[in-house]
């Protein structure tokens, strides 16, 4: 092991997830750990968390085939400003838990259901905006919920045996 590990290797902390945590002040968004001044132990639990998934159409590659689909009268440029406020909308750093916590979570609508809204891109924009705000909550409220739960094991069982 006497040369240095590679970084690149961990593409989930740099790049792309670096832009979404930054944006969220190195905080998880669904229950509110971490924060700055960034501390690399929690730094490299960071993930990134997207409110509607990638099944539901919530990735960037879907979400330019689909924007490509409702707009295909707009120039590419003003699509890819589109996907961008979009997949800002959707994406919100978590820690793993909370990741874990809500990954199989699914809303009722795919993000192609949500683009079908008629109106003016930005009509479309505000609609996605208030939906994703709704999963948000949604998800945070089911995340305090769980841990509360799983901090009043942890008080019971592993705090409880060190006293």
């Amino acid at each position: 092991m006497g040369t240095k590990y590679d970084y690149r290797n961990c593409q989930s902390l740099f790049g792309y997830a670096e832009k979404v945590h930054r944006r969220c002040a190195w905080k998880c968004q669904l229950c509110g750990c971490g924060g700055e001044p960034v501390s690399f132990d929690l730094w490299r639990q960071l993930t990134v968390e997207h409110l509607i998934g990638e099944s539901q159409g919530g990735y960037v590659k879907e979400l330019r085939s689909a924007v490509a689909n409702r707009f295909n009268l707009l120039a590419p440029q003003e699509r890819e400003q589109i996907v961008l406020a979009i997949d800002a909308m959707n994406t919100v750093t978590a820690c793993s838990f909370c990741n874990s916590t809500t990954s199989r979570d699914r809303h009722d609508k795919s993000i192609g259901e949500l683009l079908a809204v008629e109106g003016t891109p930005e009509h479309v924009l505000t609609q996605i905006r208030a939906t994703l705000a709704q999963v948000f909550e949604i998800k945070r409220a089911k995340v305090l919920w769980k841990l509360a739960s799983v901090r009043e094991e942890f008080e019971r069982q592993i705090a409880a045996s060190k006293s």
